[in-house]
């Protein structure tokens, strides 16, 4: 099935290691785009001494930092810290920051633009220490990988059926292989009063958003459901990119206090794989069709895909199932500038550890 965005319908992109065209399609396969890790076959191994030099870092598309470069001649000075050797510092977290671990950033972008909020908590690249009270480490793209609150999460988030979902889940949510999924919550309490929306679903790839080098892409990767804009943007555009911008589609019937449309997205959403945290936002959303049996739910940009090392076409990317999603709600869930890297990693982190000291 066709997803629909809040305008036309979202779709997605790109391919992983040498970054081929976009297109869509509803069924995820495993075959799409060899090497979900940009910085080379360790590049999920932050900091370590292999992970310098990555021949496939995004250079020029608004993602990384500066060519081969990137992370160092052997990584041991920082890992994936963006803009070259010297940026990262022993810990990953004092320079380079959230969005340097992030490539550059989305408004960065370019060749070795380096990190601009220094040591963000929780989102330095390239630390042992990894994220702060979350655990593990941080890879290139600032998510979160070996945390031991990734299977917390899990855990937390397993059970939702019809018996516990949200008032406005309308029952007919499903993934692309016809599963029912279900939108429930978990209560907030200090530091994120609102608490939080979760599902677990599969994960199908949206290229909505401005265009850029591989969106809508061309040939047998050209998306034919591409549409020029998202449900929400940052302060400073009038849409997102795909490429970018780590991004959530929401299906528009899910409200909850806090999670509305009206209030113009950007919600912080935790995106949990294998044992990754990615932190995202709610960037565009999705409309029931008639007379389809349900409705599509489990997608996201290319760039959240990245990150997760998922395959990131949508000709053949996505995951068919395993993809947990923590949208977070109420005062405090959405930042400033959805397109900053830094300020999305850094609250995410702080969202997400509250969450857990309220559901121990």
């Amino acid at each position: 099935m066709l997803r629909l965005s809040r305008f036309a319908t979202s779709s997605a992109l790109l391919v992983m290691a040498w970054l081929a065209a976009c297109s869509s399609s509803d069924a995820p396969s495993s075959s799409g785009g060899a090497g979900a890790t940009a910085a080379g076959a360790s590049g999920m191994s932050v900091g370590g001494a292999s992970n310098g030099a990555g021949a496939t870092n995004f250079a020029g598309s608004g993602n990384s930092g500066a060519g081969a470069a990137n992370g160092g001649a052997s990584g041991a000075a920082g890992g994936v810290a963006s803009g070259g050797a010297a940026t990262g510092g022993a810990s990953g977290s004092a320079s380079g920051g959230a969005s340097g671990s992030a490539m550059g950033g989305a408004s960065s972008g370019g060749a070795g633009s380096g990190g601009t909020s220094g040591g963000a908590p929780g989102a330095g690249a390239g630390g042992s220490s990894g994220s702060v009270g979350l655990g593990g480490m941080v890879n290139m793209y600032g998510t979160i990988v070996g945390s031991p609150a990734a299977a917390k999460l899990v855990a937390l988030t397993k059970d939702c059926t019809a018996t516990n979902k949200i008032a406005s889940d309308t029952g007919k949510f499903q993934t692309d292989a016809g599963k029912t999924v279900h939108v429930c919550a978990l209560k907030g309490g200090t530091g994120n009063s609102g608490g939080a929306l979760f599902y677990n679903a599969d994960m199908d790839i949206d290229c909505d958003g401005k265009m850029s080098t591989h969106c809508p892409g061309t040939g047998a990767d050209h998306d034919p459901s591409y549409y020029n804009q998202t449900a929400f943007s940052g302060p400073k555009s009038t849409s997102l990119t795909s490429e970018n911008t780590p991004y959530v589609v929401v299906p528009e019937e899910v409200t909850y206090p806090g999670f509305n449309q009206n209030d113009g997205g950007g919600n912080i959403i935790a995106i949990i794989y294998k044992d990754q945290i990615e932190f995202a936002v709610w960037g565009d959303t999705i409309l029931y069709q008639a007379p389809d049996s349900g409705e599509p739910i489990g997608e996201a940009s290319v760039r959240a895909a990245v990150g997760l090392g998922i395959p990131s076409s949508p000709a053949s990317g996505g995951v068919a199932s395993g993809v947990t999603y923590i949208a977070f709600a109420g005062p405090g869930a959405q930042p400033k500038d959805m397109e900053d890297l830094a300020e999305v990693q850094a609250l995410g982190t702080k969202l997400l550890s509250a969450l857990l000291q309220n559901n121990p």
